[in-house]
């Protein structure tokens, strides 16, 4: 997937309009995501990018910290949003997870999730978080809405693949 096919399926997060924002991305891999929101931001705003693993960003809005973030709180203000694509599948306990980021959002912030729509694991998606199982994380964690941004076709897998933003 490219910059641009990543964009297409997150561009309908609701922001507000003009404002500057502080996000982060966990599991941000060598960028793809993160450069398609930065590229919806407000300028000014900020993506905190995570991995595991040492990457680089050139845009001097991104800045990297390598952390296991399943470990560790975040070492953020309060943020705007937060993005996982395509992380939250490698977590066995998601609603462990997504109750701590829950804290780490502003009170109106948004969670934001690309996974697969598939509902059996395999070695490459372990913990599968299908739509239907990410509306009941939400639920569960204070999230009352779900919002489906967008969808593509996996070229693995055979399904698709889907952007949702939950919000308060």
């Amino acid at each position: 997937m490219d910059i641009g096919e990543a964009w297409g399926l997150i561009k309908d997060i609701p922001l507000p309009d003009g404002k500057p924002s502080q996000w982060a991305d966990l599991g941000c891999g060598t960028g793809t995501f993160t450069y398609a929101l930065y590229r919806l931001l407000a300028p000014g705003s900020t993506v905190y990018a995570f991995d595991r693993a040492m990457q680089t960003f050139h845009e001097p809005g991104i800045r990297f910290t390598q952390l296991n973030f399943e470990a560790r709180a975040l070492p953020v203000p309060p943020l705007s949003g937060i993005l996982m694509a395509n992380s939250l599948h490698y977590i066995k306990d998601p609603e462990a997870l997504i109750t701590r980021l829950r804290q780490q959002l502003e009170p109106e912030g948004i969670l934001v999730l690309v996974e697969y729509d598939i509902r059996t694991g395999n070695r490459w998606v372990p913990f599968p978080v299908p739509l239907l199982k990410a509306k009941k994380l939400a639920s569960l964690c204070g999230f009352r809405n779900v919002h489906q941004l967008g969808t593509r076709p996996s070229i693995y897998h055979g399904g698709v693949m889907y952007a949702a933003a939950l919000t308060p």
